[in-house]
């Protein structure tokens, strides 16, 4: 494994008295030897200024190091992954996990020892010939070449899935396994298609937000093109009395962005135009954090933990 020295301090937004403190340490797999020195300089800068937004939406409350480990393997596009679960409760009849990146940011319990804490995969393609890197990450003013996909919106979306967006739930139905479930599970109402129930979810979005069929870590499905087929699930490894996460994000293909005119690809009600959308990223187009995304946080509890001890209910 070979290490950058690319550690950052991230003042996260103070929820408390104080604001907390979280540092991100980016490694690199033995599969990333592919990799040009700028080529894993302009990844880690990336993935460490998307730490940093969605450390500001947590508001941790403790110092922690949050180790994330980059690959580079045979994928279409990018996925991400916690690299282990915790268990939380049992609530709604099952066993209750938690992300162990989001874990550790919560509670400081590091559940996998001296192991990465989750990991972020690219396809070697996608990242040569697809992804724009940012000059400057931070501030996020030039423009994305019309036919490249944004590097940060990619860092951002896969962080996203090591942190909250994942779980075991059918790929298709959104059925849930039947003694255990992630703290995203929890809130998915398997149908065609599965919404996601969260309170805070569903009243920051207006109504229970409708998930990707075949893809159901995400938001949105297509309008006008046709579904997408269900990745075949990759069986559940348990490890330390924990199911794993499936680094399964099915990360959506780019295309170029339609014109204005064009609305109606965007689906209904904008949910395709999330950063955690599971239907297309378009092409000269940046994505970001959104009142979504920081009512999923209190959903599956990273901004009210408080729901752990209440049957996973969260405040009214």
């Amino acid at each position: 494994m070979h290490r950058v020295p690319i550690l950052f301090a991230l003042v996260a937004a103070a929820t408390g008295p104080a604001a907390a403190q979280a540092t991100f340490d980016i490694t690199f797999d033995p599969s990333a030897d592919v990799l040009q020195p700028a080529e894993r300089a302009a990844v880690a800068t990336h993935l460490r200024e998307a730490g940093r937004r969605w450390s500001q939406a947590l508001g941790a409350t403790a110092p922690v190091t949050i180790a994330i480990r980059v690959a580079i393997a045979d994928v279409p596009t990018a996925n991400g992954a916690s690299a282990a679960t915790a268990f939380v409760g049992v609530f709604g009849g099952r066993d209750t996990f938690e992300q162990g990146a989001a874990h550790k940011l919560r509670t400081g319990v590091d559940v996998n020892g001296a192991d990465a804490d989750g990991i972020v995969t690219f396809g070697l393609n996608y990242l040569r010939n697809e992804l724009w890197f940012d000059p400057d990450p931070v501030l996020r003013i030039a423009p994305v070449p019309a036919n490249r996909t944004d590097a940060f919106s990619v860092a951002l979306h896969e962080l996203g899935h090591v942190l909250a967006y994942n779980g075991w739930a059918d790929l298709t139905t959104g059925q849930p396994p039947a003694t255990y479930w992630s703290t995203f599970d929890r809130w998915m109402m398997p149908g065609a298609p599965t919404l996601f129930a969260g309170p805070a979810a569903t009243q920051a979005w207006g109504v229970a937000p409708d998930l990707t069929t075949g893809n159901n870590t995400h938001w949105a499905n297509p309008v006008l093109r046709t579904g997408r087929p269900a990745a075949v699930p990759a069986p559940v490894r348990w490890a330390g009395g924990a199911p794993v996460p499936i680094a399964a994000c099915g990360l959506p293909m780019s295309i170029d962005a339609p014109p204005s005119a064009d609305a109606v690809l965007r689906g209904a009600g904008g949910l395709i135009d999330q950063l955690m959308n599971g239907v297309v990223f378009y092409r000269g187009t940046r994505y970001d954090l959104s009142a979504l995304d920081r009512a999923v946080l209190a959903d599956v509890g990273l901004l009210r933990e408080r729901i752990f001890a209440g049957d996973f209910e969260p405040d009214r």
